[in-house]
């Protein structure tokens, strides 16, 4: 089987989406001092990409983020724990849970080398 990534012009509506689902994302981690950042390629204005909206949250700890797990998915996001095992350090939640992904969210602990990386590729 082949897998097929769909690239796509830059949509202007992407910020925008990212800012619809902070909020989701801000209630489900409402009282951790989660900070919500849009990182990936749709981050970047005029960058075509993946019309797949990459979301970060950084948390204190990770346990802020697994005691959220119900949460998140009757947030409408499934939990994807087949990368744990090559990156400890992050928790990965897609949405929706069947069909097409229009979000990724990936948990780290804030300030971590991950969210670092991460922050450093739309700039």
């Amino acid at each position: 089987m082949t897998n097929h990534a769909l690239l796509v012009l830059y949509d202007p509506a992407w910020p925008r989406r990212f800012d619809e689902e902070r909020r989701v994302l801000a209630a489900v981690f409402a009282g951790t001092e989660a900070v919500i950042e849009h990182v990936g390629s749709t981050a970047v204005p005029g960058l075509g990409s993946k019309p797949v909206i990459d979301v970060m949250v950084g948390v204190p700890a990770l346990a802020a983020v697994e005691e959220r797990i119900p949460a998140l998915e009757a947030a409408g996001y499934g939990y994807v724990q087949e990368y744990e095992p090559q990156l400890p350090e992050r928790r990965c939640f897609r949405k929706p849970q069947l069909g097409t992904r229009t979000f990724h969210v990936h948990c780290v602990v804030h300030g971590s080398d991950f969210w670092i990386r991460h922050l450093a590729f739309p700039d």
